[in-house]
């Protein structure tokens, strides 16, 4: 497999990142909240809304866990939605495809719309 940096998205891509896990919102908050660990994912795009991402997982874990409790990455086959910035700030690796050129075909054809 070769991965290769790209903030360039397209539907069909395999993307792989690297993100924060949040705890989950208690009602007050009396101090800043701190990330309980890091989970790396790989997701298949299905469909890209403005700013909005909707993501197949593939595969996830857990690469750091700061706290006691076991945490837990999305399961394969579910379906998430992520902010393109969101996206972009775990440093997304795309999975190089077998036809660059049909790719590079569909990145022109989106920006003509």
């Amino acid at each position: 497999m070769t991965w290769e940096s790209d903030s360039t998205f397209v539907e069909s891509d395999v993307i792989e990142w690297t993100e924060a896990i949040w705890p989950q919102r208690r009602r007050r908050r009396k101090t800043k909240p701190h990330p309980v660990g890091k989970q790396k994912i790989i997701a298949q795009i299905t469909e890209i809304d403005g700013d909005f991402i909707k993501l197949t997982v593939l595969k996830s874990e857990i690469v750091e866990n700061t706290v006691a409790k076991e945490l837990h990455p999305p399961k394969p086959g579910s379906i998430i939605t992520k902010k393109r910035a969101t996206l972009l700030r775990g440093d997304p690796q795309r999975l190089h495809w077998s036809e660059e050129d049909v790719r590079k075909l569909l990145i022109t054809q989106s920006g003509e719309k």
